[in-house]
């Protein structure tokens, strides 16, 4: 896909995975980004004016995407703004920190929010922009996890790992039910060192980050910026690619 006069819509774009892939699509040449975020309103204003310096079109628009009345909302925005929308990144997420063992401790209420944002999230937000997307050949990047494929030890909790294999599967669904005019793919990224990882380990992120590191062949954890760089990869290079999920894990998943 040839970037050029191109606009894309990042969910949860404002930081981490999300605001690596903004800039990364900013750099690449797109016309307008759309930077999606649901508290994170400063930051997702100062990211839109970043982008609007480098001379791309930006707009942070709130939206929550468990509610499909706003999400339907901020894809009729992009189209008021934008004109069109080729290429949604579904990079919302959320998790509760549950050891994989504690049965008890994963509530419905958890189980609940993490499948309504990972999953039922990233399928309102594609169902939304379907139209749009089909009419200049789009694509749809979901952004799943290694928790999706691997073992439990990965998993930030049961109901992560488990809402994260379910937007693989879902992938696939929506690659067949949205071709031939629109492709779907997926990336499904290890450790990463984003600030959402830092706030849970706190004082002690530093040791987690050289433990993981020495049990990756790379022999280190995954920047957001690498896990932009596949997804730029996937849009540009990948026109006879569909419902495939691209592991960026350093190897780890060869062990």
């Amino acid at each position: 896909m040839e970037l050029s006069g191109r606009v894309a819509l990042v969910t949860g774009g404002a930081g981490g995975i999300g605001g690596a892939a903004v800039r990364a699509l900013a750099k690449a040449g797109v016309s307008g980004v759309a930077i999606n975020y649901r508290r994170s309103g400063k930051e997702a204003e100062a990211l839109a004016a970043e982008i609007e310096r480098s001379g791309v079109k930006a707009l942070a628009i709130q939206a929550d995407v468990q509610n499909d009345a706003q999400v339907r909302g901020m894809i009729g925005k992009i189209r008021e703004e934008f004109g069109r929308l080729d290429i949604l990144i579904n990079n919302a997420g959320v998790t509760h920190w549950v050891k994989v063992s504690d049965l008890e401790g994963l509530t419905d209420a958890m189980w609940d929010e993490i499948l309504d944002v990972n999953v039922k999230g990233a399928f309102r937000c594609t169902r939304a922009a379907a139209e749009l997307l089909a009419v200049h050949q789009g694509m749809v990047v979901n952004v799943s996890s290694i928790s999706g494929v691997l073992s439990p030890s990965t998993m930030s909790s049961l109901a992560y790992g488990t809402a994260k294999a379910a937007l693989i599967h879902l992938t696939k669904g929506l690659a067949v039910a949205l071709a031939p005019k629109v492709r779907v793919n997926c990336v499904a990224p290890a450790f990463t060192d984003t600030p959402w990882m830092s706030e849970h380990y706190g004082t002690a992120y530093q040791r987690v980050i050289a433990q993981a590191s020495a049990s990756y062949p790379l022999q280190r954890i995954a920047t957001p910026d690498d896990v932009a760089g596949a997804i730029l990869g996937l849009i540009t290079g990948g026109d006879f690619v569909t419902g495939q999920t691209l592991i960026i894990d350093g190897g780890l998943s060869l062990s």
